[in-house]
């Protein structure tokens, strides 16, 4: 990339440089021989307003000091040289001023100038001035000198520029590349840095964000790997269990034994559903309301619990602010809380939402005795007695997902989980 940058800038200099020098190069020679000509046609009219029209060789005087370079010669009818350093005989442009006619020419290397010098309308000599081609060509040469080592140092500066420029882009161009290399490698901290260049600071933008949500999605990735594994095994090794004691006990009975383990099955599809359903949640939240995710909550559990003889009471505030989330994913964590509390606690349980400051808390509380400080529920692997469904664990990272945080809030006299959900932003209850 760099040689192309360099080779489209020297590219570009030479065509700038051979369109403005070409032009200006003949402009300059044109000048200098318009100027030259000039100084000899003024010397020339100068030094015939000093001579008498009707001279004669005796009374001549000197001709005036011309410019420099240049030659003065006085020619008498016949076109000879009277006065001067001129040819002695008259040349082409000199008869033709005898002839009347004033003007210039190009003689034998010299450019020349004449003014005839006449009575009553009879030509009586004429004032030649000269000067070398040669000299007039120096200037020129000495002046396209100057242009050409400006040329070369417009060059020069446009070579540095664009290396420099090329530095400047194939450096962040290059670390682009490598963070993107390093993306598809599984690298998911690669990052770009800010460059200065917008639009490649745009692309090292769109890098880092797709690096930093791919990191998130393979950790939560791993996370619900983890967590399903853990949700996983368990059925599936009660369902061993029962199936591996019917077999070493001849006097087992095999229809229990079989019943048991569909029920295990039917555990672990329910999981296997949950998970499945788990990891196609939209990664967006909506607005969500308290009232009517509780009440959700309550027509499908108050059956299930009042068959177990336990009471739901459910009670919210008045004029909560709308939180933002899945409803789905709020509705699985609300179900692994309340049924942890239908499984592992005792007396009523109160499905209860708050305001928070910023978040809406929603309770889970039951008349259990408790759990002991030493004992983190969240951790893979910890369980209370064949749970089922996603689990506290699976549930804590699906709290997480939705922007909130799940946690154990109250260990003692009473178990109590509560759920915080971020509200909506600008939500004028908020």
């Amino acid at each position: 990339m760099t040689r192309r940058i360099l080779s489209v800038a020297l590219t570009s200099t030479v065509i700038a440089l051979v369109l403005f020098l070409v032009p200006l190069a003949i402009a300059v020679l044109t000048l200098f021989q318009g100027d030259a000509r000039a100084a000899l046609q003024r010397d020339a009219l100068r030094a015939a307003v000093l001579v008498d029209p009707a001279f004669s060789a005796a009374d001549l005087t000197e001709l005036p000091h011309p410019g420099p370079g240049i030659v003065l010669s006085l020619y008498d009818a016949t076109g000879r040289r009277v006065l001067g350093a001129g040819p002695r005989a008259s040349d082409s442009v000199v008869r033709t001023a005898l002839g009347g006619h004033s003007g210039d020419g190009q003689v034998d290397g010299w450019l020349v100038s004449v003014v005839p010098l006449s009575v009553s309308e009879k030509v009586t000599g004429v004032v030649r001035a000269a000067v070398p081609v040669a000299t007039v060509w120096q200037r020129v040469i000495a002046v396209w000198i100057t242009m050409l080592a400006a040329a070369v140092a417009a060059l020069a500066i446009g070579i540095v520029s664009a290396r420099a420029l090329s530095r400047r882009i194939t450096g962040p161009m290059r670390t682009l590349a490598l963070a993107s290399q390093s993306l598809g490698l599984g690298d998911f901290t690669a990052r770009m840095a800010p460059s200065g260049l917008a639009e490649i600071d745009q692309a090292g933008s769109a890098l880092n964000a797709t690096a930093k949500r791919l990191g998130q999605l393979v950790e939560r990735e791993r996370h619900m790997a983890a967590n399903a594994s853990h949700q996983l095994r368990t059925p599936l090794t009660g369902m061993r269990a029962v199936l591996e004691a019917a077999l070493s006990d001849p006097n087992a009975d095999v229809s229990n034994a079989i019943r048991v383990a569909i029920e295990r099955a039917d555990t672990l599809e329910v999981t296997i559903d949950e998970i499945i359903a788990l990891s196609r949640e939209p990664a967006h939240g909506i607005p969500i309301h308290a009232s009517t995710q509780l009440d959700a909550a309550e027509s499908r559990w108050r059956g299930v619990l009042a068959a177990a003889g336990r009471p739901l009471r459910v009670d919210f505030e008045a004029g909560l602010p709308s939180a933002t989330g899945v409803p789905s994913a709020l509705q699985r964590i609300l179900d692994v809380l309340i049924e942890n509390a239908c499984r592992h606690g005792v007396g009523a349980v109160t499905l209860r939402a708050r305001d928070a400051h910023g978040s809406i808390a929603f309770d889970v509380e039951d008349e259990g005795r408790g759990i002991s400080p030493s004992q983190d529920i969240f951790l893979h692997g910890v369980s209370r007695g064949g749970s089922s469904g996603l689990g506290l664990a699976l549930a804590s990272q699906l709290a997480e997902d939705q922007g909130g945080k799940l946690m154990l809030s109250q260990r003692h006299p009473h178990t109590r989980f509560t759920f915080l959900l971020p509200t909506l932003p600008g939500d004028p209850e908020a």
